[in-house]
């Protein structure tokens, strides 16, 4: 059976093939906001979820990449520029790159499931400029909440609308305005300081068309048994 771990990439290893890595595992607890992580490491969440954020030298913000305990995350080069945040307080699993890279070369499983990362990585990546470029605020709006509560298997997500506003790049008024509307139709209930999605079927056709990739990519990143190959379908 894969080993038992809130972490599904570590979860869905081989006992064998995770025996290889614990020696080099580190529980590490994140408190919410910016997180100056060293170079060098890879986070695998077992709890809430982390953002990696381009900065401008201005202090503007917007979110390129996000993973739950679905995936795993790591900071893509040591720049000023680059910022990792949590969302809520998170719970990691921290493994130096170097060492997870020597086992993967041993572990196929590994192997395998560091591919579907780097995949779903570079689709968020793609999916996120496309979308900041192409679609309106209203529906990059739905399909982030939507997508927040995915990797943190939520309906409720510790979150203001000026945090919103950093990870979408806009003004926080222009999220207070859509946001309204959102609850005027029933789909969600904003607070001071969280969001709750109380009707997913209304917020669903309020999202872009980013939104069935990047949940297909979510799916991605975890499937049951990694020890076996399998079919992975990441749309465009």
């Amino acid at each position: 059976m894969p080993f038992q771990s809130e972490n599904r990439v570590l979860a869905g290893l081989p006992p064998s093939d995770y025996a290889l890595l614990a020696p080099a595992l580190h529980a590490v607890a994140l408190p919410s906001g910016a997180c100056p992580l060293p170079h060098g490491y890879v986070y695998f969440p077992h709890e809430g979820m982390m953002s990696l954020l381009a900065t401008t030298p201005d202090g503007q913000t917007i979110e390129m990449a996000s993973a739950g305990r679905q995936g795993l995350i790591a900071p893509i080069a040591q720049s000023d520029a680059l910022l990792v945040v949590a969302l809520g307080t998170v719970r990691v699993t921290q493994i130096s790159t170097a060492r997870l890279q020597a086992v993967a070369t041993e572990s196929e499983a590994l192997n395998r499931a560091l591919g579907a990362c780097r995949e779903a990585l570079l689709l968020q990546l793609q999916q996120n400029l496309l979308c900041g470029g192409l679609h309106p605020l209203e529906r990059r709006l739905s399909r982030w909440l939507l997508d927040t509560a995915d990797r943190l298997e939520s309906a409720t997500i510790p979150v203001t609308q000026e945090i919103v506003a950093q990870r979408l790049a806009v003004r926080r008024t222009s999220v207070t305005l859509l946001a309204s509307k959102l609850q005027e139709i029933g789909a969600i209930r904003w607070g001071r300081s969280r969001v709750e999605i109380l009707n997913h079927a209304r917020l669903e056709p309020e999202a872009c068309s980013c939104r069935r990739p990047l949940r297909e990519c979510l799916g991605a990143q975890h499937p049951r048994d990694l020890s076996e190959p399998a079919q992975r379908h990441l749309g465009a």
